[in-house]
């Protein structure tokens, strides 16, 4: 099995960290998944957020983004991954590790 990490970021504050951590994921081969909901929605809007791309497989929180009053595309995230927390609970099911930002 692959090694496999799920990053669920729910801190607005939280891009400096989740980059390193994905950095650091890249350099052992280690797939991400990451999931943002509640504020850390808005990590979405940081113009360094555009670095995940490609790098992780990220979904988030359709609610939270929509409550926040955010629309539009997001880099990386595609229409699909505008999902439920359905989408979160399935990434704590599949992945044996993960982490909160």
């Amino acid at each position: 099995m692959t090694d496999t990490l799920a990053i669920m970021v729910c801190n607005k504050g939280s891009l400096p960290h989740l980059l390193g951590l994905v950095a650091a994921a890249a350099k052992r081969n280690v797939e991400v998944r990451i999931f943002f909901s509640g504020e850390g929605v808005l990590v979405t809007q940081e113009p360094r957020f555009a670095e995940l791309v490609g790098r992780a497989k990220m979904s988030l929180c359709e609610v939270s983004f929509r409550a926040l009053g955010l629309e539009g595309d997001v880099p990386g995230i595609g229409y699909k991954d505008f999902a439920t927390q359905a989408r979160h609970a399935e990434m704590i099911e599949e992945f044996p590790h993960y982490l909160v930002l």
